[in-house]
């Protein structure tokens, strides 16, 4: 079976962690967690975000405002909201999308859950999406999180990857290895 278990010892997994076991002693978790979804979404759902969160540019004095304003916004928690603030401080807030990443593969693991990512060429329906949950949960006999990814340029075919390991069927991995042999 897949072993998950993880240090977590650079920095994004540090601070990730940090911020898990705060809001687990606190009490806090679920708010942690809605929070950290309201995140995630503003990276799945906005390139300006990226952009805000990465660009080296941006003074710190400014994203503080912007961080303020967004959690206002978005009604963080406090503590949430200072810990945006600390990464900030710290010089450190580019590494908030990978921070909520580790933040969530830290919940996964805690749970018990096993973080699957299935990358498609094209979209499915919800119905064969929670089949393809159900299978994988009965192979590891442990909770999925089903992670769904559509990408095109697969061309056809789909890469499952569940831990560290991957399984590639996809048309442009097939012929990639075609190429490679010519």
């Amino acid at each position: 079976m897949e072993n998950q278990s993880n240090s977590f010892s650079d920095t994004t997994g540090r601070y990730a962690k940090s911020i898990f076991q705060f809001s687990q002693e606190k009490g806090i978790l679920n708010e942690v967690e809605n929070d950290f979804i309201k995140i995630n979404d503003c990276f799945k759902n906005s390139q300006d975000f990226k952009k805000f969160v990465t660009n080296p540019t941006v003074k710190k004095t400014a994203r503080l405002k912007i961080i303020e304003n967004l959690s206002q916004k978005l009604n963080f928690n406090i503590f949430f909201t200072n810990f945006l603030k600390l990464i900030n401080e710290k010089g450190r807030f580019f590494f908030l999308e990978r921070i909520v990443k580790d933040f969530f593969s830290i919940l996964s693991i805690n749970k018990g859950e096993i973080i699957a990512e299935l990358i498609m060429a094209n979209e499915i329906s919800d119905e064969k999406k929670e089949e393809i949950k159900k299978d994988l949960s009965n192979i590891y006999k442990k909770d999925i999180k089903l992670n769904f990814i559509i990408d095109e340029s697969l061309i056809t075919g789909s890469i499952l990857k569940v831990g560290s390991k991957m399984i590639d069927n996809s048309a442009k991995s097939k012929f990639n290895k075609i190429l490679n042999n010519i």
